[in-house]
């Protein structure tokens, strides 16, 4: 379970946040439409905390949300273990809900709050269980522009 977390992980690249005010709430569960996710849009990185029955593993992960027709998608990545596609991602209001497929096949269904800080914060689940916490935050280097 602890290597399909991190397979899946290992997939999630950085994002960029946008304002929420900006936003529109999905109909129907769909994909979210770009000009709603536009804060997630971009780099994110952050850990990922495993619950061990004596310890802990906190793992790096990376995600990276981009426009894909009308909706959004993206990779995730954790270091060493590899990518995997971000999909189905979902936007209600300060929610923010989306699945990466790990290398291996297993879904893992994220599920965060933006929080006041632009970060964001929530569990990992692997078939309706939780495995895992993650704390993801605007990646730097995403949200400049290139300087003339």
């Amino acid at each position: 379970m602890v290597v399909a977390l991190l397979a899946l992980l290992s997939a999630v690249r950085p994002l960029v946040a946008v304002p929420l005010a900006a936003q529109s709430k999905p109909k129907n569960n769909r994909a979210t439409p770009v000009t709603a996710g536009a804060a997630l849009i971009g780099g994110w990185t952050g850990t990922a905390t495993v619950p061990l029955p004596d310890s802990v593993i906190v793992v790096p992960v990376l995600y990276t949300f981009t426009p894909s027709g009308t909706t959004i998608s993206g990779q995730a990545m954790v270091p060493g273990q590899g990518t995997g596609p971000i999909s189905n991602v979902v936007l209600t209001g300060r929610q923010v809900r989306f699945r990466v497929t790990a290398p291996e096949g297993k879904l893992l269904e994220h599920q965060g709050t933006f929080g006041a800080d632009g970060t964001i914060e929530g569990m990992v689940n692997l078939d309706n269980q939780p495995i895992a916490k993650f704390k993801i935050a605007p990646r730097k280097d995403s949200k400049s522009l290139p300087k003339k």
